[in-house]
């Protein structure tokens, strides 16, 4: 009996100690990328384009290699937003581009897309936007690096 009990012990020890491990791998899986500040204030009347979902816009002066951020649901205020820096890439070298709406002009600085996926400019790893941005095509296996979102009257904060 009190041989039953230590082993029942032991296991749920070892039990609780990988899932301990395995939840804190998750939640460093993208700390190689550098601290930058996010504080981005985007105006929904002068980026309507964030209204319809699935579209996306690349801040390029924001964060380590820009930010995505992408339209999921507006009337849910539900939005998000990624660094483009490829996870895959620890040199910081590759981008996560997004393909461009053809016959639109974006605003400097910035590039308006309507497609769910960007694509990494230097290993071609594939990530689905509107997934949370989890890898699907490529040598990449974590995820964008994400930023919180939170909406207002006509506004979108993006931040980390």
């Amino acid at each position: 009996m009190f041989k039953l009990k230590r082993i029942i012990i032991a296991k749920i020890t070892i039990s609780a100690l990988l899932i301990l491990f395995a939840v804190n791998c998750a939640k460093d899986q993208n700390s190689f990328l550098p601290y930058v500040r996010i504080n981005l204030h985007i105006s929904l009347i002068n980026y309507n384009h964030l209204k319809i979902p699935g579209n996306s816009i690349l801040f390029k002066n924001e964060g380590v290699k820009g930010v995505i951020v992408v339209c999921v649901n507006p009337d849910l205020s539900q939005y998000m937003a990624y660094d483009a820096c490829c996870p895959y890439e620890k040199d910081y070298s590759g981008f996560v581009e997004i393909q461009p709406v053809k016959n639109l002009t974006s605003p400097p600085g910035t590039v308006f897309s309507s497609d769910f996926f960007g694509i990494c400019n230097k290993c071609g790893s594939e990530f689905n936007l509107m997934g949370s941005g989890q890898p699907v095509k490529g040598p990449a296996t974590h995820y964008l690096q994400s930023y919180s979102t939170s909406t207002g009257f006509e506004s979108l904060m993006v931040t980390n």
